[in-house]
């Protein structure tokens, strides 16, 4: 452990004393240091005179979207108002409770805006304004009373059960007089209460108070608006001062980093794009990242060698594995070549009897074999658990005694077992390119002869004929 940590600490000693020699030259630190310094100081100015300007502007942005937003409520407060009486009004000379239905949606829009009505007395509207809202809300409350009083008095009269009518609605408690009135006369109560002048003074109350409210605003929201305005100009004039000596100094900067930064950088990247090491000279960074680089770059490449062979061949026994299989088969359909399927017969029981370990050690002892039987440029896949592929180039039918005897060894030496492998037996179907029909597949064509081996007791070799 001792050694093993001496070795580590003399590494990486070894690598900071290589670093400090890559990194020679001018620093661009020190060249960004003195630039951030001279850019702090002309952006605190900047950014003072800018703060006080955004302040300016977000107080007439704040006043317009207040007086905007007041406008609306209180207009929006109105048409409710308006929505609700008519639809009282409605109800009472009807009695269809489709109109009730709507009166009470209405009133959930009502009770909305007079939560965004006491907001609105949260701003800085003034005190008559407040006073007229206050009242608006007030007339507005003992109007409602009026409504439901009268559309109670007529749900009364309607002979639909009063069950079938909102819960709000069915709340209302009428005096024991009204109580005891025929139909006719509720009616005719019903029909004064929303219909008689005290009603119409109370609409026509509400109505001017809303447009007194509206009018008191739009004096207070002329009058902030002025006073920010002229504060507005005030600091632009200073601000755009302070953006012309920015824009100094940002040329300044370009052309700085032009020659010291842009120049040496376009040389490394056009030696990155063109795949080459790139050119070690420049400032102390990019010399350290140039040499940097062409290490890495010399690295990936082994990386990207062994990443390419993992990926086409099989962890296990080192045969190209079924994706690689797959590839080859695709550019090997124009040549003249024989497909070989090996199955190792009954393998399941060799598993269950002597254990994955040793099942593993027949798959490499099998590939082994096979890669010993075949030729350099015949590919040797393992495809399957137990199911291996040889794909034979340069083969054509008249290569089948051949064949039969590369496979017949090759299951002879799998046949005698040794000190920690089982001996197996294998079944092999084979199809050759040139035996085929058009439409046909060759791997189905193998396939189809290794299922004639296994019907016909497994340990053989099959030849399939069109």
């Amino acid at each position: 452990m001792t050694n093993r940590n001496m070795s580590g600490r003399s590494e990486s000693d070894a690598m900071r004393e290589n670093n400090k020699k890559l990194i020679t030259g001018v620093p661009l630190r020190t060249v960004i240091i003195l630039n951030f310094i001279v850019s702090l100081v002309v952006s605190i100015l900047l950014v003072r005179i800018m703060v006080h300007s955004v302040g300016s502007y977000n107080e007439m942005r704040a006043a317009t979207r207040e007086y905007m937003d007041c406008q609306t409520s209180i207009y929006k407060m109105k048409d409710t108002i308006s929505e609700l009486s008519e639809r009282a009004q409605n109800f009472v000379v009807t009695g269809t409770i489709e109109e009730v239905i709507l009166f009470f949606n209405e009133i959930q829009v009502q009770n909305t805006q007079g939560r965004t009505l006491e907001e609105v007395k949260s701003h800085d509207i003034g005190e008559q304004a407040v006073r007229q809202l206050d009242n608006v809300i007030k007339l507005s409350e003992r109007l409602l009373e009026l409504q439901m009083h009268a559309m109670r008095l007529t749900a009364e009269t309607t002979g639909e059960p009063l069950d079938s009518y909102p819960k709000l609605l069915q709340n209302v408690v009428l005096p024991p007089e009204e109580q005891r009135m025929s139909n006719e006369e509720k009616q005719l109560l019903a029909k004064n209460l929303v219909f008689d002048k005290n009603y119409s003074n109370m609409k026509g109350q509400i109505n001017t108070r809303i447009d007194l409210c509206r009018v008191l605003l739009q004096d207070m929201m002329e009058e902030r608006h002025n006073i920010s305005s002229d504060k507005l100009q005030s600091d632009m004039e200073r601000q755009r001062m302070f953006i012309t000596l920015m824009m100094v100094l940002m040329l300044l900067t370009v052309l700085f980093t032009l020659f010291f930064v842009v120049q040496p950088l376009y040389r490394l990247v056009s030696s990155i794009s063109r795949g080459e090491n790139v050119d070690t000279r420049g400032s102390s960074e990019i010399r350290f990242l140039a040499h940097t680089y062409n290490r890495i770059r010399n690295e990936m490449d082994v990386v990207n060698a062994k990443l390419g062979y993992d990926a086409s061949h099989d962890a296990l026994t080192g045969l190209y594995n079924r994706s690689a299989y797959d590839e080859m088969r695709q550019t090997s359909k124009d040549r003249d070549i024989a497909l070989i399927i090996v199955d190792v017969d009954l393998f399941k029981e060799i598993n269950d009897t002597y254990g994955h370990d040793v099942g593993d050690k027949v798959l490499v002892r099998v590939a082994n074999v096979m890669q010993g039987a075949f030729r350099e440029a015949d590919k040797v896949c393992r495809i399957g658990g137990d199911e291996f592929s040889i794909i034979m180039v340069n083969a054509d039918s008249g290569m089948i005694d051949v064949l039969k005897k590369k496979i017949k060894r090759a299951a002879g030496v799998l046949s005698t077992p040794t000190d920690s492998v089982p001996a197996v037996t294998i079944s092999v179907g084979v199809a050759f390119s040139d035996q085929m029909k058009k439409g046909e597949d060759l791997f189905k064509n193998a396939d189809r002869a290794l299922y004639q081996i296994k019907e016909n007791g497994r340990n053989g070799c099959g030849f399939y004929v069109s």
